[in-house]
């Protein structure tokens, strides 16, 4: 079985790699995107290929003799234009589906997010995959929901399988939610705590990411369906960012109310491109920050029998290690 990964160089993609490898599947294609060495990879006999995800014409053929596509390439970055993002998730993954409906693909995997269901009030309900989905006007989001859709009905419409895969905050070596933090500790604004990080994170471990979206290549019971995966990890914001703070042997403890935050946060975002700068403060980071966002993995658990094996403190150590090694 021929796997590809887009994204293989990226966070989750890269560790599907080494698992994937670790339980045999070898036949592995990687699309990656930014130049640069790939030698890890060609030296472990998977076949790489350089190409925009946001040019159809660059992805022509990249599904040939594939039987299962893991999309996980994506805008990773909390803020930009509405057409940005759709043209980074919506159309991307539509062009990919429109290869792999030409190669005869059997199983594409989307890898969306948990972010799909910031519409939905946490003191009503905590959602699962049955909970009708409510866009928020953030543009990351509302792109997901709609991608998620289309590939649901390209899918139907055109007897392929799919999954859909929506992780919560994904942590790891590299990840934009350790990378970003300790850069904004280092600034002269500092990293701030929105309504003194009361929320809980929902993180996930990438390598725990990783083993769900294995056990949704391997087992039958994924075929057309959408799981959430989030660590059992009893953590809120304000541990988990003083926990890397304390890497660099600081601490976050200053704190802006989520209303206020939110206010400045769309007020920078209008202004700062406008001069070619990146906002200090994004809508899409103050919402994952600041407003609950648990969902229920019951199904994951349940159906593919997914499991949190890396704790929260072995993830630390794992970021601690490699933040040391900078």
């Amino acid at each position: 079985m021929k796997i590809l990964i887009t994204g293989i160089t990226g966070l989750i993609g890269h560790h599907l790699m080494e698992l994937l490898l670790r339980n045999g599947y070898a036949d592995l294609r990687g699309q990656y995107f930014s130049r640069r060495n790939t030698d890890e990879y060609t030296s472990k006999g998977i076949e790489m290929i350089q190409a925009d995800i946001y040019d159809e014409h660059a992805l022509k053929d990249i599904t040939q003799d594939c039987q299962v596509v893991v999309h996980s390439a994506a805008r990773v970055i909390d803020y930009g234009s509405k057409r940005d993002f759709y043209l980074a998730h919506y159309d991307a993954t539509h062009f990919l589906l429109k290869d792999a409906l030409k190669n005869q693909v059997r199983h594409f995997i989307y890898v969306s997010s948990v972010g799909v269901a910031s519409g939905i009030d946490r003191n009503k309900i905590i959602p699962d995959e049955n909970t009708p989905l409510v866009k928020t006007g953030v543009h990351y989001d509302d792109a997901k929901i709609d991608t998620e859709t289309l590939v649901k009905e390209f899918c139907k419409n055109n007897r392929m399988i799919f999954t859909i895969i929506r992780p919560s905050a994904v942590i790891g070596k590299g990840s934009v939610w350790v990378v970003e933090p300790l850069k904004r500790m280092d600034t002269a604004l500092g990293m701030k705590l929105i309504d003194h990080g009361k929320q809980p994170a929902c993180l996930i471990d990438a390598e725990n990411l990783a083993q769900g979206i294995f056990l949704c290549i391997t087992k039958p019971a994924a075929h057309n369906q959408t799981y959430f995966f989030a660590d059992d990890w009893d953590v809120s914001w304000k541990q988990y960012f003083n926990d890397l703070a304390a890497i660099k042997n600081k601490n976050v403890e200053q704190s802006f109310p989520f209303r206020l935050a939110y206010t400045i946060a769309t007020i920078a975002e209008f202004i700062f491109p406008i001069f070619g700068k990146a906002p200090p403060l994004a809508k899409k980071s103050v919402q994952a920050t600041g407003t609950n966002r648990t969902v229920s993995t019951e199904k994951a658990r349940k159906e593919l029998g997914w499991r949190s094996d890396i704790s929260y403190p072995e993830s630390m150590r794992r970021i601690k290690e490699w933040v040391l090694k900078k």
